[in-house]
Parts: C-alpha cells; structure tokens; sequence
C-alpha cells in the first residue's frame, strides 16, 4: 500500500506523511487541514500524538483508495471540507449549459444556502448521506417548496460528482412529506370575470394577450414568436423560443418544440397586428430589439387592465391557467383532451387543474342512487 510517514527534523520536529500521487510526491504535515502541524511529543511513537495522527491520516488515505473515493485535495486543502470549492467549481461548469434565469437560480440557491450550510456543518462530500440532506432541509429557513428547490440543486451537484466519480452513490432525497408542500388548487378568473379584464386592456395589446389565453401558451414563448414561425399552408405556429431573465433563447422552457395550430377565435386579430420587425407581436412603446414585447411590459398592461376590472392575478394565472380551468369546468373537456390542447409532455402536468374542476366533482357527486331521508321520503321521489 502506498505513502509514509517520516519525521522532519526541524526546531519544531513533526511527522509529515509522504504520498506518491504519478510523479508527484505531497508531502502533508497537517491532519485533514487542522491548524496545527503534526507535532512530535514524545520519543516513544506508541506515546506521540503527532505520530498517531500520521498513522491515522495515512491509513485514511489508504482507505479512500480501496473505496475508490480518493482525492488528494481532501488533504492538502486548508479546509476540512472540499464539499465549499467543489459546489463552486460544479456551478462554473454548468453555467454555459444553463438559461440564464436558471443559472441565476442555481447561483442563488448556492451562495445563499449550500455554501453558508456547508461553512457551518464541515463535511466531505463524500459523507453527505440523507441526513445531512435532512439537517439542510431542516436548516433553510422559508417555504417546503423553495426549501425542496435547495435540496433538488445540491443533488443535482452530487448527481454531477457522481458520473464524475468523485462519490460512490448519490444519497436519497428526504420525503417530500417531510417539506411539508401544500398542494393548492390553481387561481383562476372564470369566463365572465376574465372577459372584464380582456376587455379593460387597450387594443392595441389585445392580441398577445388573446394568443397567450386562446392557445395556452406562455408569456416568454409569445414575447419570442417570430413571424416566420408561422406558418400559413398549415395554419401552426412553431413554439422554439422563450425568454429566460429577459433575454431571448432558443428554447422553450422544457426543451421541446411545440407545433400548435392557429385557434380560429384569434385569426380576426391576426388582420391588424403591426409589423414593425421581425417579431410577430410588437409594441411601439417597447425599446427591446425589433419593438418586440417584454415580459415587463405584459405585466404592465395586465395590472392596469385587471386594477379597472377589479380582479388581482398575474398574467400566467389569468391567461394559461384561466383557460386550462375554464375549459375543464366551465366547458366539460377532459384532463386528457386539456393535455393535447395544451401540448402538455404528460398527464401529471395537467392533474393541477383537475383540482379546481368543481363542476366534474359536482356532477359526480350527484350522479347516485337515490337516497332516502330520515322523514321517510327518497330524495327525488315520494314516501
């Protein structure tokens, strides 16, 4: 097995552990980055606590390479942990594969929560087991969901370190009992007060708007729709672009490209949208590139149209959902057609809005044998 343990003679005598690493020999005078050398104590090694401590560290990195797990920065770094500059360096490579809203998402879940957590709890990454997923869980302060998305990075990071690797297995996630995550029906304006709203809006914005509710779509895909995308032979429109922290990708929020046909309520709007660039909905008080919308500005307009109307919803809830709910309550389509209307990848993206079908729970509910009541008589009939 390799490395040694030698003392060095110097006025301050101290063991230094020598370990071959290719044509690199380190030489490691501290024990897992304490502060102090491995000093010698005492001329008898079976009564020198530096000398056992070399034993210890080197029978420790001996053990990492039976267990495949070896790194020689656990070792030579100044910290305990290399869990802190390991997070970093994984969220530098990870930037170019990222959106920027993502990206800033991952950042900020890193530097205001993994790397505090880490700091506080010294620990090697490869010792992070489901407990110490559990204490993280525990430790970040704020919702069951924003404290789950905290968790979902670092095993994003441990998933990286592991087809890397770095660690044996990727731990198991806590229970998503354990977060405590309030499943809420969705928030949703029905047809009469959500035509006050469309209606309060000016008409020169009517149009985004429309589209977004009538071919349930979001608010970065339209502010990307460019007039090449659609297409008049097949009467579709091509949804591969989106909008991440205000700047136009090429791609939508799940990757996908989606083909949607053109909904026959919104052609009347299609005769008078301006062209004022290559974007297929523009707006002459925008100052982006091709006077198309932002995101900001559909906020804007919506919050003016929905403070005349009386309502208080954001544009996502009053357009997308408003329309997957209405369609399921108000007009009796099923889960399963809402998920080809929407494009939806799966069945489980749309079972949200089955929540909020209280019209379906009605009539089932309703749909029961007759019963009879205590004063003798069946409901629907006579005694």
């Amino acid at each position: 097995m390799k490395g040694s343990i030698y003392l060095r003679k110097t006025n301050d005598p101290h063991w230094v552990v020598s370990w071959p690493d290719g044509k690199k020999r380190y030489k490691i005078t501290h024990y897992l980055g304490e502060p102090d050398l491995m000093y010698q104590t005492n001329q008898n090694k079976k009564h020198d606590t530096g000398y056992k401590k070399a034993e210890k560290l080197l029978a420790l990195m001996q053990g990492d390479v039976e267990r495949n797990c070896f790194r020689i920065e656990k070792y030579t770094g100044g910290r305990l942990t290399d869990t802190v500059p390991y997070i970093e360096a994984w969220l530098r490579d990870r930037e170019p594969n990222l959106t920027p809203g993502g990206y800033i998402k991952y950042r900020t879940a890193v530097r205001k929560h993994l790397i505090p957590f880490f700091e506080q709890n010294p620990i090697m990454l490869h010792e992070i087991q489901y407990d110490t997923m559990v204490k993280l869980m525990n430790w970040i302060k704020g919702s069951g969901k924003h404290k789950k998305n905290v968790v979902d990075v670092l095993r994003c990071c441990l998933r990286y370190a592991w087809k890397s690797q770095r660690i044996m297995a990727v731990p198991p996630a806590p229970e998503k009992k354990l977060y405590d995550i309030k499943e809420k029906p969705p928030v949703w304006l029905p047809s009469e007060r959500h035509r006050k709203v469309m209606e309060a809006l000016p008409d020169e914005h009517k149009p985004i708007f429309y589209w977004l509710y009538l071919h349930l779509r979001r608010p970065g895909e339209a502010c990307a729709l460019l007039r090449t995308d659609y297409s008049r032979e097949t009467d579709t429109f091509t949804i591969r672009r989106g909008v991440s922290n205000g700047q136009i990708i090429d791609r939508t929020k799940t990757g996908d490209i989606h083909e949607i046909p053109c909904a026959d309520a919104f052609k009347p709007f299609m005769e008078h949208l301006p062209q004022l660039g290559q974007y297929f909905f523009t707006c002459h008080e925008s100052k982006s590139e091709g006077k198309r919308y932002t995101e900001k500005l559909l906020r804007k307009y919506w919050k003016q149209a929905c403070e005349a109307a009386g309502e208080d919803i954001d544009v996502y809830r009053g357009t997308k959902t408003s329309r997957a709910s209405q369609m399921l309550n108000e007009d009796g389509v099923s889960i399963y057609d809402l998920q080809i209307a929407g494009d939806w990848a799966s069945l489980s993206s749309v079972t949200c809005y089955a929540r909020a079908n209280i019209a379906k729970k009605r009539a089932v509910l309703n749909n029961v044998v007759p019963m009879r009541h205590p004063g003798g008589t069946s409901e629907g009939g006579k005694q």
